[in-house]
């Protein structure tokens, strides 16, 4: 990376590295330097933490993908490596105002999928991992948890019910929205079996959603939702907790980001 920013006539850089628990103390230093464009190599959540850093006024902030979904920078450099999603930004930069959607105090950028059908995203790590009985073991309880809670949902304009889950999707990567719409498209998914779930959630992170026939698609600015137990999510591919009930916002100007000039 130093390389390729030299190269860029990018002199003296100030790096981070660590692993996952380390990210919070550099994320605290960089922000007290005033940066002007944060570069950030790691996983989704890295990447969304780095993001909400830059939200509203901080510095410009290049992604990069260094972890297994990859949904920010997939979404905006497509589906290369993270030399040449670098090498092509600096070749031409130019910059993306975002929007998003906020729930609590966490934000996201690309997608959130709120209820019981997350918990198959922990199952489908391990699987990765190669650890398969902890893959069953999580499958296990992924299936029991996926019929027995089901999520209350509000939509702004009076659209309200309960689903297996509800998938809020930014923008940046809805099928029906242009970039400059201000609005989430919201998608209530109530589906009968797990291989459907599976699918869904695996199509929510990249916004096909049209030809099924299990799934309503609005368009809101806000969503609230709430279960009889806590309700587990996804935020651009970083699994969290939401509680027993939450408040899903539209943010119209989330961050600044640098991409290739088209």
């Amino acid at each position: 990376m130093l390389n390729t920013l030299k190269g860029a006539g990018i002199v003296e850089p100030t790096m981070w590295c660590g692993g996952a628990d380390q990210m919070e103390p550099s994320f605290a230093e960089a922000a007290g330097q005033k940066l002007e464009v944060l570069i950030v190599l790691g996983g989704d959540g890295t990447i969304r933490t780095a993001a909400e850093a830059c939200a509203e006024r901080g510095p410009f902030l290049i992604p990069l993908p260094g972890g297994t979904m990859n949904m920010l920078p997939r979404a905006l450099y497509g589906d290369v490596s993270w030399e040449d999603a670098l090498k092509n930004t600096l070749t031409a930069p130019s910059v993306k105002v975002l929007s998003g959607g906020r729930v609590a105090d966490k934000q996201f950028f690309v997608a959130a999928i709120v209820g019981a059908p997350t918990l198959w995203a922990e199952a489908r790590e391990s699987i990765r991992d190669g650890d398969i009985i902890d893959a069953i073991e999580k499958g296990s309880v992924a299936f029991q948890n996926m019929f027995e809670t089901k999520v209350r949902y509000l939509i702004s304009g009076g659209i309200k019910g309960e689903a297996e889950a509800v998938a809020l999707i930014c923008p940046l990567i809805s099928e029906e929205m242009s970039d400059s719409e201000q609005a989430l498209e919201a998608a209530v998914i109530d589906v009968e079996s797990a291989a459907e779930v599976i699918g869904l959630a695996t199509a929510a992170a990249f916004g096909k959603w049209r030809d099924d026939r299990n799934i309503l698609l609005t368009k809101t600015k806000r969503v609230g939702v709430q279960s009889s137990k806590d309700i587990p999510a996804i935020l651009d591919g970083e699994r969290v907790n939401l509680g027993s009930s939450a408040e899903i916002d539209f943010v119209s100007r989330a961050v600044n980001v640098i991409v290739p000039a088209k």
